[in-house]
């Protein structure tokens, strides 16, 4: 099963019901569920709504400690940032091919250093990058 085989409604319905098999959520399927939750709900409330989707799926599929607090928010961001670009767009596959860049699971590499990243502190809570500042979403999305 890929994230491509399932509507928009059933794959979110999976992510919940953490039936969606563990090793295909790969990064396409987290920018899929982000990309769905910071439409439905904004920015703050997309995140809190990410953040427990993907707890209560990694606790579900008994990789509780996968949880990545930083990586999580500057996704979200990077997606957020994407969207307010790009407001208009349809359906996921064509928001990105308007941003092939968020494809590379490596991106967050230009804005945090490797130690950072793999920080308990990073792991745990948020952490501002170190290398380079993220783009800036738009200020009434704050």
């Amino acid at each position: 099963m890929s994230t491509r085989e399932l509507s928009d409604a059933e794959f979110l319905a999976a992510i919940e019901a953490a039936s969606y098999p563990g090793d295909q959520f790969g990064h396409r399927g987290h920018l899929r569920l982000g990309w769905l939750c910071l439409r439905a709900h904004g920015f703050d409330a997309g995140l809190e709504r990410i953040r427990g989707l993907v707890r209560n799926y990694a606790t579900a599929l008994g990789a509780a400690g996968k949880f990545h607090e930083t990586m999580t928010r500057a996704w979200a961001e990077r997606m957020q940032v994407a969207l307010d670009e790009t407001p208009g767009l349809g359906s996921f596959d064509t928001f990105l091919a308007a941003h092939p860049e968020l494809l590379d699971s490596r991106m967050l590499g230009r804005h945090y250093r490797k130690e950072t990243l793999d920080s308990a502190a990073a792991k745990a809570g948020w952490v501002p990058p170190d290398l380079e500042p993220l783009p800036s979403r738009k200020q009434a999305m704050r």
